[in-house]
């Protein structure tokens, strides 16, 4: 018996021994080139994970790697410092980082393309590795066009993806989809899921045109969703989204701290909860999150009697920024049994007050009624800067108040929010303090000139404002340079020749894929001119509307402003027949004798 102690004692020394040789950092098995293929006969089922120690990607899934080495009492998971074990790097071709491999059974590698928490990890190698292994039924509701309208029927929220088997970023949201899912359950907020590539008829009818897309249902009512990606942020934002869009307001204080600084804030008055004008404004109010988020309402006699309100009054304040003596401070709506559309109609028209500041936030939302004028320089309401922002709004304001009966807005914008912008126009190194850009009825750019207008902001404008207010303005027309040389059977286009080639009323003109065809038709047909046009670097005119590449059109004699659009196969056989079909000076018969 004492014998057989001692070799039970040698044999578990000898076990300690050997598992002593491969380092641990927090449960995960530190891998070398010189121990790699020794811990891998020794553990032929494995996950590794291939890192590099300033990667942040791989900072970020550290902890969560570790979490799932804790729990996994089978299946060790190990790590290799790709930066310092190159010769294991160059191995197994690592080219990016973290790079995980699974070996199962000590047949070749497999690459990991599970979720990066640790429930998906182990979650990911029981599947691969437990035959009895069951995962939790899914929380997110897999939906298709026959259980679709039933499901969103009586949801008063629900958060909705549209994804692709194959999308890279829709594998990568699906583990925090799902932990989303199973946190916002308790809260009767379910989260559902559209194969898009599946249910194309959902997919069209949500303007699905990428992967992932989301939508926010409101019961049955779409909305964007332009929150986070992480379970987390999915998960806070849509508790957020769960809350009323108008708050109530049952005190004085609590409407005074819903005032906005920078945005209008808007209050509806009413007698009762109960009135069909409350239910269209507190509708109204849901619709237009997140265009404006200081919405409430109160149904309170002293609040009511603190803003010199009436029931069913809806009012709209400026902020005490964009406040001046050419208008009022708030203005109201006053309707009884208001309807949804009137009230929309009555914000977004009135929500940018006579000189208000354009944002990224706010440009496609309240300014975008043309004409727009908009002046741009060193905006910033920041209490260092306010005084010199606010000096030059006082000069527009005047001018802005002379020509608002002709219909014109007027908005200030920072000049680096909107840098991109102003490039595009030829601003972007005017030298100028400040530039201004009208946004015409035509929808046409209009902007400043900065050799004819180098004075004051006040004449500046004053004097621009007479030349555009006369129809005497040239629009910017973004264009390359005219070729010099255009002998070739195919015409280039840009948008300063795009005119005088395309509206000659004696040719026929196409734009065709193959230059094969413009050299075959050339000598055959001398009506017929063929020509590219690169629409990214010319504005293309208003009736050649440009939605995806190649967009060919062809522009029959007689008939320019009305370009047919070709959709038809690119082979030259059936763009032949396309132009035969549509030509008037071109492809006629001869007569016989």
């Amino acid at each position: 018996m004492g014998q057989l102690i001692r070799i039970l004692s040698l044999l578990f020394t000898f076990l300690v021994i050997i598992n002593a040789e491969y380092e641990k950092d927090a449960g995960v098995v530190i891998l070398t080139d010189s121990n790699f293929d020794d811990f891998l006969a020794e553990n032929p089922t494995v996950l590794i994970e291939f890192y590099a120690p300033w990667c942040g990607h791989c900072k970020t899934l550290a902890p969560e790697y570790e979490k799932a080495a804790k729990s996994l009492k089978n299946v060790p998971l190990a790590k290799v410092d790709a930066t310092v074990e190159t010769e294991l790097n160059k191995r197994f071709k690592i080219e990016g980082f973290p790079t995980l491999k699974f070996w199962k059974d000590g047949e070749n590698p497999i690459d990991y393309d599970g979720g990066r928490d640790a429930d998906s990890i182990v979650q990911w190698i029981k599947e691969k590795t437990d035959p009895n292994y069951k995962p939790p039924a899914e929380e997110v509701v897999a939906l298709t066009v026959e259980t679709f309208d039933e499901f969103i029927s009586d949801k008063p929220i629900m958060l909705l993806e549209f994804y692709a088997p194959w999308c890279g970023h829709c594998k990568s949201l699906a583990p925090e989809y799902e932990k989303a899912a199973k946190k916002l359950k308790e809260h009767n907020i379910p989260l559902a899921k559209v194969d898009a590539t599946v249910e194309k008829r959902l997919g069209d009818q949500f303007g699905v045109s990428g992967y992932p897309t989301l939508k926010i249902l409101r019961n049955g009512r779409r909305f964007d969703y332009d929150g986070p990606r992480t379970a987390d942020g999915i998960v806070k934002y849509m508790l957020q989204q769960a809350k009323p869009a108008a708050k109530p307001l049952k005190t004085v204080k609590a409407a005074q701290r819903l005032f906005s600084k920078d945005g209008v804030t808007i209050i509806g008055f009413f007698a009762t909860e109960e009135s069909k004008s409350y239910e269209a404004f507190t509708e109204a109010a849901e619709m237009t999150r997140p265009e404006f988020t200081s919405i409430g309402y109160t149904t309170d006699p002293e609040v009511m009697k603190h803003y010199k309100a009436k029931p069913n009054d809806i009012v709209l304040f400026y902020p005490e920024i964009f406040w001046s003596k050419f208008e009022p401070r708030s203005r109201t709506y006053r309707k009884d049994g208001a309807t949804v559309e009137d009230i929309l109609a009555f914000w977004r028209d009135n929500a940018a007050p006579l000189v208000g500041q354009m944002t990224r936030n706010n440009a496609a939302t309240q300014y975008t009624k043309y004409p727009l004028v908009v002046i741009y320089y060193n905006v910033d309401f920041g209490v260092q800067y306010r005084e010199g922002t606010q000096f030059w709004r006082n000069k527009i304001l005047p001018i802005a108040n002379k020509y608002k009966d002709q219909k014109y807005r007027f908005a200030i914008a920072d000049e680096e929010e909107f840098n991109k912008e102003l490039t595009e126009v030829g601003l972007g190194d005017s030298g100028l303090e400040h530039n201004v850009l009208v946004f015409g009825f035509d929808g046409k750019k209009y902007p400043m000139d900065p050799e004819k207008f180098d004075e004051e902001l006040e004449e500046n404008l004053e004097a621009f404002m007479k030349v555009i207010s006369s129809g005497k303005a040239k629009p910017y027309v973004k264009s390359q340079p005219s070729p010099k040389n255009d002998k070739g059977p195919v015409k280039t286009l840009v948008a300063s020749n795009f005119d005088k080639i395309v509206n000659d009323e004696s040719k026929d003109q196409f734009e065709p894929k193959y230059a094969q065809l413009a050299a075959k038709l050339k000598s055959e047909q001398p009506n017929l001119i063929l020509a590219k046009f690169d629409a990214t670097a010319n504005d293309a005119p208003k009736d050649f509307n440009v939605e995806g590449f190649p967009t060919i059109y062809f522009a029959p004699s007689g008939k320019k402003t009305t370009p047919v659009k070709y959709s038809g196969n690119r082979d030259l056989d059936h763009l032949t027949e396309f132009m035969k079909k549509h030509a008037v000076k071109s492809f006629q018969k001869k007569e016989e004798l």
